[in-house]
């Protein structure tokens, strides 16, 4: 008997018995407490990984720095550049990776070490929202405890 019990449970799924959609009914109090916490949670430091493709002292390094920004910006607009000066150099990191491996990844994949041949990954800190790719939230509405009020 268990023999066939368990030849129709591994048949039941072939059949199509099993395939359907699923409609999620919630709260819409659960999207308000998505959105809150997100907000809370965006200036929180995580250490992480960039890769450093510009590092320059002296005079010009501020203008090099974000002309080397635009062009990365130019190449690859949909990663995020940030200049840094950490006395006394200018500094272009690019990219949010959680892990060195994921950094490594990234700059053998898109090829910054042929474009920038003195491309290395580099420790540092990373805000939340940075890491998770989060799109800067417009609260056009929200709910309270009984209505939607926008």
């Amino acid at each position: 008997m268990r023999k066939i019990t368990l030849i129709f449970l591994c048949i039941l799924p072939l059949l199509g018995f099993s395939a359907g959609t699923v409609n999620l009914l919630q709260d819409p109090r659960v999207d308000v407490l998505l959105r809150r916490s997100i907000e809370s949670n965006r200036n929180v430091a995580v250490e992480g990984f960039r890769i450093n493709i510009f590092s320059q002292p002296g005079p010009n390094s501020r203008a090099n720095a974000l002309a080397a920004q635009t062009l990365f910006f130019e190449r690859f607009p949909d990663i995020r550049s940030y200049v840094s000066f950490n006395e006394p150099y200018f500094r272009v990191n690019v990219g949010n990776f959680r892990t060195r491996l994921e950094a490594v990844a990234a700059l053998d994949a898109l090829g910054l070490r042929r474009l920038y041949p003195q491309a290395h990954v580099i420790r540092d800190v990373l805000d939340a929202e940075n890491l998770l790719g989060l799109p800067l939230y417009e609260e056009t509405e929200y709910y309270d405890d009984e209505n939607v009020i926008e």
